[in-house]
């Protein structure tokens, strides 16, 4: 496997693992507290960092194997793409048309990157 692959492979790892703690916050966004200490320190919201911390661990070792700096930061834009894609699952969000353009800019953006 040659470094470019395994670049890839980390940072979709690294963006589905940062998209899903995205989730997590705004599950507990629409939570009510007692107070603003629990809305801070809850299960949700400490999961929903650590996640984003194991996240930021694998960008970090990505940007180790990546054979140019730029392939993290293009990679890093399939994070919008997951976030849509799970807000649609667990939160039952629209996918309007605006979403599928922006959706595909950000696709066509990438692979002209890589071309």
């Amino acid at each position: 496997m040659s470094n470019f692959q395994i670049c890839v492979l980390i940072m979709i790892c690294s963006e589905l693992i940062a998209s899903s703690s995205q989730m997590l916050l705004k599950k507990s966004a629409g939570i009510r507290y007692s107070s603003w200490i629990r809305e801070y320190l809850n299960k949700w919201v400490v999961a929903g960092y650590l996640m984003l911390f194991v996240s930021m661990l694998l960008t970090i070792r990505a940007y180790a194997w990546a054979d140019s700096y730029m392939n993290v930061p293009v990679l890093e834009t399939m994070g919008y793409i997951f976030v849509m894609l799970l807000g649609r699952i667990f939160f039952g969000e629209r996918i309007t048309r605006n979403k599928i353009a922006g959706m595909i800019l950000i696709l066509t953006g990438i692979l002209i990157f890589y071309l």
